[in-house]
């Protein structure tokens, strides 16, 4: 039992701490990040909100969290941008961890706000997410392509002054600064972490950035090179593409020890599509045989694009991946891309791009936004310094952002940096989907409990948990791949090593 000389240190202690706290509709902005003035500012409490659509792929819901939700509006100098940001700090106090967490968008969009904000709520952290002044028109970024203070503030900006302000609004609130900072995001959240991690690399001690959509100015244009394969191959429609795909499966899924409906290693499949020229695919209605060409184009796809000598320029869709979203229609934000970046030409018919074009836009995109939209620098040096770590994940399905551009920039971390295991660790998710939003294999679970743990206690993940399908896996640490045993079912995660 305490004594009473015990106590009142400890009452008068909390005592200060809650004097120091500042109610939640009276919370402000005194000390703006350099370079911003503040518009607008409001707050109010919420209690026991439900909120849809959470997780990376959006089936997850948060229920009966309290917080207080603060909307902070700023504009940098005369751009008249006004610049959103969320902020939302758990309810009651006592809730609070003591963590702040930043979150990312998708797409054209900077933040996903609610279902990101309710996660971090639902988790005990103080959560922030801003629309970076674009606003949330998803992946139509025509109304503010050409605008150099929006693309800054899109491009690296934003995410950084989300953070200071987020920062101080939760110490306001809480009456002391976080005591551990993360941030938590996916595909174009992934690449907003990553850009963190390398130009501010004191505002997160952890992040969680996955199927990072690191090198745009490649990335983009790459989006468009499986529907280019369609404009040039009719006949390649979504049963035969669903047809070449499983036989990639078939092919490829005993190289890892076992046939589990994956294929653990997709760059050692050696599957090529003519080998089922003049085959008919069952479950076609109508045109079942494949063709020469349709063959070649999914081969095409699958390699990805080439100059004409046949020299590489991005990474293709490995064998495995579902790649009919992308094949029979234009992916929205590489089309974008094109009209609103490049061409600058919003109605541009996306229809009539032919092969050249295709070689003369992918150039343009490379020499006009390397430096700014691509990912030029690998040196996470400073991060490294100051003992941040990187946690990513990475589908080897991925529909959209192919896994070897994850991989690329993990190499050369490696050669510019060295002892990338020490801060940056990179899972290869067989089977699964971007953001494993889609896919049929296992997804990685309780990613950010794994990131605070490396981050808090020093436990540097060798594996990680993943579920789902019927199946489980710890994903191997990149280089290393799953082998199956030999015994045991194929299904469970214990049967599969790490080689």
């Amino acid at each position: 039992m305490l004594s009473l000389r015990q106590i009142f240190p400890l009452i008068a202690s909390f005592a200060a701490t809650a004097s120091a706290c500042t109610p939640c509709t009276s919370l402000t902005l005194s000390n703006p990040p350099p370079g911003t003035s503040l518009i607008n500012i409001t707050s109010i409490e919420r209690h026991d909100v439900t909120v849809t659509g959470t997780r990376f792929n959006g089936t997850g819901t948060v229920s009966n969290i309290s917080f207080c939700d603060v909307e902070i509006y700023l504009t940098h100098g005369s751009s008249h941008d006004a610049v959103r940001i969320a902020v939302w700090l758990p309810l009651p106090i006592q809730k609070w961890t003591g963590r702040f967490m930043g979150t990312g968008g998708s797409g054209f969009r900077a933040g996903i706000f609610d279902p990101a904000l309710a996660e971090g709520v639902a988790d005990g952290f103080a959560a922030t997410s801003t629309d970076a002044g674009v606003g949330n028109a998803g992946d139509d970024p025509s109304s503010w392509a050409q605008n150099r203070q929006l693309v800054n503030n899109f491009v690296y900006l934003s995410i950084h002054e989300m953070t200071v302000v987020g920062k101080q609004v939760a110490e306001q609130f809480y009456g002391k600064k976080p005591t551990y900072s993360y941030f938590n995001g996916c595909s174009q959240g992934g690449r907003q972490g990553y850009r963190a991690a390398l130009e501010y690399p004191d505002d997160y001690h952890g992040i969680s950035a996955h199927s990072p959509g690191i090198n745009w100015d490649r990335l983009l244009p790459g989006f468009l090179w499986p529907y280019l394969q369609k404009l040039q191959t009719p006949g390649l429609t979504t049963c035969k593409i669903a047809g070449i795909t499983a036989a990639s499966i078939a092919a490829c899924d005993p190289d890892d020890g076992a046939v589990d409906g994956l294929i653990s290693y997709p760059p050692s499949c050696k599957f090529d599509a003519t080998s089922l020229v003049g085959k008919e695919i069952a479950g076609c209605d109508v045109d079942k045989t494949i063709t020469k060409a349709e063959a070649d184009a999914w081969n095409s796809i699958r390699d990805g694009p080439k100059y004409k000598s046949g020299k590489s320029i991005w990474y293709g869709m490995q064998p495995g991946s579902d790649i009919s979203f992308v094949t029979l229609a234009p992916f929205a934000p590489g089309e974008s891309w094109l009209k609103d970046f490049i061409l600058r030409s919003p109605n541009y018919n996306t229809s009539t791009l032919t092969y050249d074009d295709y070689l003369a836009d992918f150039a343009k995109s490379v020499k006009t936004f390397g430096q700014s939209w691509g990912s030029p620098s690998a040196d996470l040096s400073a991060f490294k310094k100051r003992g941040g770590k990187l946690l990513t994940f990475h589908g080897w399905s991925d529909q959209s952002v192919p896994g070897e551009s994850t991989i690329e920039y993990w190499n050369r971390v490696s050669q510019t940096v060295g002892g990338v295991d020490d801060f940056y660790r990179l899972f290869m998710a067989p089977g699964v989907g971007h953001c494993a939003s889609f896919g049929y294999g296992p997804g990685p679970w309780s990613l950010m409990d794994t990131l605070v743990d490396w981050v808090e206690h020093g436990k540097a993940p060798d594996t990680l948990f993943a579920a789902g399908f019927g199946k489980t896996r710890n994903l191997c640490r990149y280089p290393k791949r799953l082998m199956y045993k030999g015994s045991s079912s194929v299904e469970n995660a214990s049967s599969w090593t790490c080689i």
